[in-house]
């Protein structure tokens, strides 16, 4: 069983070798904000990571549509499917903000 500290390691893998920036995001006066934040391609996405099976709690689930409201995007995943799923997805759209 993946473990969420074996989906963070992959997420960080494939951000590197797409040639991206992934930062671990903590605010240490704010509980609850996503784990990671994404650049990749003209793009922000701030992530949190979750173990398979489990969901954000409702502090991070406000966080997270804290964050949509003002117009960023945010992932949840919990499994390596969901990592390669977000960065197939985020390559589709780089290639069309950049012309490909």
């Amino acid at each position: 069983m993946q473990l969420e500290n074996d989906v963070e390691k992959r997420l960080i893998n494939k951000v590197k070798a797409l040639g991206g920036i992934t930062f671990k995001f903590t605010s240490p006066s704010t509980k609850g904000v996503p784990d990671r934040i994404i650049i990749y391609g003209g793009q922000t996405v701030f992530v949190e990571l979750k173990r398979p099976g489990k969901e954000p709690n409702a502090l991070q689930r406000y966080w997270l549509k804290e964050l949509e409201y003002q117009k960023i995007s945010t992932a949840v995943v919990s499994t390596f499917y969901e990592v390669d799923e977000l960065m197939a997805d985020l390559q589709k759209r780089g290639d069309y903000l950049h012309g490909s």
